[in-house]
């Protein structure tokens, strides 16, 4: 009888219950699942913060270039002037309005002295040391620079220092690249890396005013020639 009751017990318990390989192919089924999941639930997160970073960038050094005008007059226009060569001192300008552990000085095409951002140490430094949105690799640049408190990576430009060069619906200075995280990857434009204008008074990011179309030059696995990947400073602000 106890026999009996026993094979009984048995018989329900495997009737009911999972086998030692029934286990492990359900842990192992899991396991994959995770591997997939994780790394694009932090991948997501990462670009969340990114774009965070950018608009917080964005604020600031917008600030930074109004604060700049009103100190000259309330215009940048002509307040560096040289063009090309202005941008050592424009550089001097944000430096004084940003909070920065680092200053790198452009060569001298740039009105610098120095041997220009990339070789100083605050910009990506040799081929293939940054890229665009599609996955072409960028090199080295001579403007100057510099490396903010929080890590983030400035690079500056003057284009017309009468600030009167057309782009766009508009006209600019200059620009601004800024790679909010640093040396950290993925050093790509429209990941971690985003541009702006400088206009006679404040910034706009590129891809705003007919300055790069976001649904073209900001498509995330797209390797189109035009997708370099501008067009995400504007969509990303704008979100």
């Amino acid at each position: 009888m106890l026999k009996k009751m026993q094979q009984s017990e048995n018989k329900f318990v495997r009737e009911l219950g999972f086998t030692l390989a029934e286990t492990l192919i359900v842990i192992a089924i899991i396991g994959i699942i995770a591997s997939i999941a994780i790394p694009t639930l932090f991948g997501t997160t990462s670009d969340a913060e990114l774009k965070a970073a950018w608009k917080k960038s964005y604020s600031d050094l917008t600030q930074a270039t109004q604060l700049i005008a009103v100190d000259n007059g309330g215009t940048l226009a002509g307040a560096f002037p040289g063009d090309a060569a202005g941008t050592e001192d424009l550089k001097n300008a944000f430096a004084s309005k940003l909070n920065i552990i680092k200053d790198c000085s452009g060569i001298s095409t740039y009105g610098g002295t120095g041997s220009g951002v990339s070789a100083e140490g605050c910009w990506h430094n040799g081929a293939n040391s940054w890229y665009f949105l599609n996955g072409t690799g960028l090199g080295t640049h001579s403007q100057p620079g510099l490396i903010l408190n929080n890590g983030s990576l400035i690079r500056l430009g003057i284009e017309k220092s009468n600030c009167s060069q057309s782009i766009g619906d508009y006209t600019r200075c200059g620009y601004i690249s800024i790679d909010v995280n640093g040396f950290k990857k993925p050093n790509t434009i429209g990941k971690d890396i985003f541009f702006a204008n400088i206009t006679s008074n404040t910034l706009i990011p590129h891809g705003a005013k007919g300055f790069y179309e976001p649904l073209t030059s900001c498509v995330e696995g797209s390797t189109a020639t035009n997708n370099n990947g501008f067009g995400c400073s504007a969509k990303y602000l704008y979100e």
